[in-house]
């Protein structure tokens, strides 16, 4: 009968190729922030990925193609200094993309009540201290921060950046705060330490140059030359004109020159 569906007939959704490609482009924009060692950004686009994937009609090939795609991807990401530094060892299994998303979720999970309380909680806390402590140092925010900052340590970065919100002065002393906590480490000779505060500050300021440069003076440390080379040539391609950057890169090339 024309102009009528069947009870119990579906209208299937044509197959459109382009959707394969936005998936694709989405795992290149996370191969990009692993390749700046931007790891929570990059989790970030892979589970975008992975749930495209797992609910998006596909031509076999594109389909067979992206999955491939996934599973080096996924094992370049576990491979990764700053991912291992981070969650550490992480074993991910080819053609399991439910695992995998699975996984993401947990590492990535966020309650949204809970950090409704916490906020709540902690603009509370603030109040209560301004007003029976006068004479305590420190402003709304720089307590706001703090929290954020706690949140941070336990690699809980959705929860702080919900704190901090768009406030650029919030976000501005989250970077003073891991950045000068970087140093502090790595004059102490806490090399793991201070690299991953730096790798913190990451989060927020990905495209602060200083910090890869930080991160390259930490690698250093131990001789570690390739590391920093990778390191200081991701601030070079933040800001080109980054004369300290080049001047490090010279020093780290003539030390371990490349055959």
């Amino acid at each position: 009968m024309h102009g009528r569906v069947e009870k119990g007939e579906a209208m299937a959704e044509p197959i459109k190729r382009e959707d394969a490609a936005i998936i694709s482009k989405k795992l290149e924009e996370g191969k990009r922030h692993l390749k700046r060692q931007n790891v929570y950004s990059c989790l970030i686009c892979f589970k975008e990925v992975l749930e495209k994937f797992l609910h998006t009609r596909m031509l076999p090939a594109d389909q067979k193609q992206l999955n491939d795609d996934i599973n080096i991807f996924q094992q370049e990401m576990a491979a990764a200094k700053a991912f291992k530094e981070m969650y550490g060892p992480v074993t991910f299994r080819d053609n399991d993309v439910k695992t995998a998303l699975d996984f993401l979720k947990q590492i990535l999970h966020v309650e949204e009540e809970e950090i409704a309380f916490q906020l709540e909680e902690s603009k509370r806390h603030d109040l209560d201290d301004v007003a029976s402590n006068d004479d305590v140092g420190g402003s709304d925010d720089e307590r706001l921060v703090q929290k954020a900052k706690e949140y941070i340590d336990i690699g809980a970065f959705a929860k702080a950046k919900s704190i901090l919100g768009d406030n650029p002065e919030m976000n501005y002393l989250i970077l003073q705060l891991c950045n000068t906590k970087g140093i502090e480490y790595r004059k102490a000779g806490n090399i793991d330490g201070a690299i991953a505060e730096f790798r913190k500050a990451l989060v927020f300021h990905p495209e602060d140059e200083g910090l890869y440069y930080n991160i390259a003076r930490a690698y250093l440390e131990r001789k570690e030359w390739q590391d920093a080379e990778e390191a200081i040539l991701h601030g070079l391609d933040i800001n080109p004109g980054f004369a300290e950057g080049k001047a490090l890169l010279s020093f780290v090339r003539k030390q371990y020159p490349k055959s």
